[in-house]
C-alpha cells in the first residue's frame, strides 16, 4: 500500500526536481522505503521522519539511516510547531495515528484546536481524531506546490466533524484525488473503519479545478471513478460515491421527518448487568415493577412486525428485561433485599465508576423512554437476501429497545391519521422497508467490514419511494386544517 501511495504522489511531482521528503508518524519507515523503490537516491535531497515511539524509531533509524533517512524522535505536533521546519518539504506521505477524540486529554485537545485556529483560522470539532490535527498542522511544513498523500479513516468524508478537513481540501489546497476503499473489503486485518487515500497539491485551487474520486477495488485499479469539480465538492456534506449520484427520491416526496421524531434506544452503560432474564429476576426476587421487557439485537428479530403477548411482552425469542429501578438505595436496601444483593454485585464489579453510570444521579437509574410503535435498526450489514442494511419494525408490544435501535415516535398528525388501524400500521412499515437501499446508503455512513450506520438526523431525511395513499391524503388534510 505505501508503495502505491508514494508512486501516485510522485506522478504529480516534477521528475527532475529534488525531493525533500517528510514522513510523519514514520513507524519503521514504510513510506521512505517505498520512496527508495520508486525513485533514485540522487533525487532525494533530504528525508525526515517523526516517530514518538522509541522502539519503532530505533528500528527505522537502524535500517534507513545509511540511506539518508533522518529519524527525529519526537511528537509530530511539536515538529510541526517549530518555525525552522516551515515550508521545507516538497513531498509528504504518511499513515497518521488513528487516535479517537475521547482518548485525547482535554488540555491536549484545546491546545490542538488553538494551534489550528492560529494557523488556518479554522475551528476543528471537539469530536475530531488526532489525524485531523496532523493533516491541518502539516500545512505549514509544505513548500508551495508540494504534494501530500495521506492514508486516512474514511469517516471524515461524511461525518460532521470531518467538515474542517473537507473545507481545507477544497479551499486551501488543490485536491488531486481521493480513493475510498470499499468498506465491505477490509484492507487491514485490524481496521475498524474504512480507509481512503487523499492526495493534494499545496496551492490554492483554480475555479476550474477537478479531482478524481474513486471507489472499491484497489488503489491502482478502482472499481468506480468519477471526476468531480472542486467547486461542487464544496457544496456537498458527504463525499462518498453514493452521495455523488442524484437522489432517487421524488422532489415532492414525503420524508420521515414529516411523520416521526427519532430518538436512540437506551444506553445502559452495562448491558450484561442491567439486561437480565427471568431466572435472574427470580433468583434475586426483583419486583416486577422494576422489570421492563426489552428487545434483543435486531439480528435476532426476524420479522418486521413484532407481535405482543397478553402481558405486553414481545413474541420474540430471546427477549429479556431491563432492570429499571427508580427507588433510592436506602429504599431498595430496606424493602427489596434480593435486589439490593444484586446491586451490591454491580458495585463490586465497579459499575458505578463506568462513564454512563457515573453521570447519573444514582448509578443504576436508566434513561427514560416510552415504547415506540415504529423502530429502525441503528446499524447493520447488507446480506445476500437483504440489500438494505437498515431495517424497520412495527412494535405492537410494550418492549423497550437499547441503543442498537432507533425509536420512531409518530407525530400527532400521523397518530391521528393511523388511529388504531393495524392494517395501516403494517402498510406503513412495509413502505419504510421499501425505501431503496441507495437512499439509505446516501443518508448514512459506512465503516470497515461492510458495516453501515444511520444517525437520527440522517434517518429523518430519508424519503419515501412509495407512500400509502391514505397517508398522503391525510397529511394534505392536516395541512389544510392548519
Amino acid at each position: 500500500m505505501a508503495c502505491q501511495i508514494v508512486a501516485r504522489a510522485l506522478k504529480s511531482t516534477p521528475s527532475d526536481a529534488p525531493i525533500t521528503f517528510l514522513e510523519p508518524a514514520a513507524g519503521t519507515g514504510a513510506f521512505f522505503s517505498a520512496l527508495l523503490l520508486n525513485t533514485s537516491e540522487k533525487q532525494i535531497s533530504s528525508a525526515v521522519g517523526c516517530e514518538i515511539d522509541p522502539i519503532y524509531g530505533n528500528i527505522a533509524n537502524s535500517i534507513w539511516k545509511p540511506s539518508g533517512f533522518q529519524l527525529v524522535p519526537c511528537d509530530f505536533i511539536e515538529f510541526a510547531s517549530d518555525p525552522h521546519n516551515f515550508g521545507k518539504f516538497t513531498l509528504l506521505c504518511t499513515n497518521p495515528p488513528y487516535v479517537r477524540h475521547h482518548h485525547l486529554p482535554s488540555e491536549q485537545k484545546s491546545k490542538l484546536q488553538s494551534l489550528v485556529m492560529q494557523r488556518l483560522g479554522s475551528q476543528p470539532s471537539g469530536l475530531s481524531g488526532l489525524y485531523v490535527y496532523f493533516m491541518l498542522l502539516a500545512d505549514k511544513l509544505l513548500a508551495d506546490g508540494a504534494i501530500s498523500s495521506w492514508l486516512l479513516p474514511a469517516e471524515f468524508l461524511y461525518v460532521n466533524y470531518g467538515r474542517v478537513l473537507r473545507d481545507y481540501l477544497t479551499s486551501r489546497v488543490t485536491l488531486l484525488s481521493i480513493h475510498h476503499f470499499d468498506p465491505d473489503e477490509v484492507q487491514f486485518d485490524d481496521a475498524l473503519v474504512s480507509s481512503c487515500v487523499v492526495t493534494y497539491c499545496k496551492k490554492p485551487p483554480s475555479n476550474e479545478a477537478t479531482c478524481e474520486m474513486s471507489f472499491g477495488g484497489t488503489f491502482v485499479a478502482s472499481r468506480l471513478k468519477k471526476t468531480m469539480p472542486i467547486s461542487q465538492l464544496r457544496t456537498l456534506n458527504k463525499w462518498t460515491m453514493p452521495h455523488f449520484e442524484p437522489s432517487s427520491a421524488p422532489t415532492n416526496g414525503i420524508r420521515l421527518k414529516e411523520i416521526v421524531s427519532v430518538r436512540r434506544g437506551i444506553a445502559t452503560g452495562a448491558n450484561d448487568f442491567f439486561i437480565i432474564n427471568e431466572d435472574t429476576a427470580h433468583k434475586y426476587d426483583i419486583p416486577s415493577k422494576y422489570l421492563k421487557p426489552i428487545l434483543p439485537s435486531p439480528r435476532l428479530v426476524h420479522d418486521s412486525v413484532i407481535e405482543s403477548n397478553l402481558d405486553g411482552t414481545p413474541k420474540v425469542e430471546g427477549f429479556r428485561y431491563l432492570l429499571d429501578c427508580t427507588s433510592s438505595p436506602d429504599e431498595v436496601r430496606r424493602l427489596h433485599p434480593g435486589l439490593w444483593t444484586y446491586l451490591e454485585e454491580g458495585i463490586a464489579k465497579g459499575l458505578p465508576e463506568r462513564y454512563l453510570c457515573a453521570q447519573r444521579a444514582v448509578w443504576y437509574f436508566q434513561e427514560k423512554r416510552e415504547p415506540s410503535l415504529f423502530l429502525a435498526s441503528y446499524m447493520g450489514r447488507s446480506t445476500e437476501t437483504r440489500t438494505c442494511p437498515i431495517r424497520f419494525f412495527l412494535n405492537f408490544s410494550s418492549a423497550l429497545v437499547t441503543n442498537v435501535f432507533l425509536n420512531l415516535y409518530p407525530t400527532t398528525e400521523l397518530a391521528n391519521i393511523i388511529g388504531d388501524n393495524h392494517e395501516r400500521m403494517i402498510e406503513l412499515v412495509n413502505s419504510l422497508n421499501a425505501i431503496p437501499s441507495n437512499s439509505v446508503l446516501q443518508a448514512g455512513r459506512a465503516y470497515g467490514g461492510g458495516l453501515h450506520k444511520i444517525e437520527p438526523k440522517e434517518l429523518l431525511e430519508l424519503p419515501f419511494s412509495t407512500i400509502p395513499s391514505w397517508l398522503e391524503v391525510g397529511l394534505k388534510r392536516q395541512l389544510i386544517l392548519i
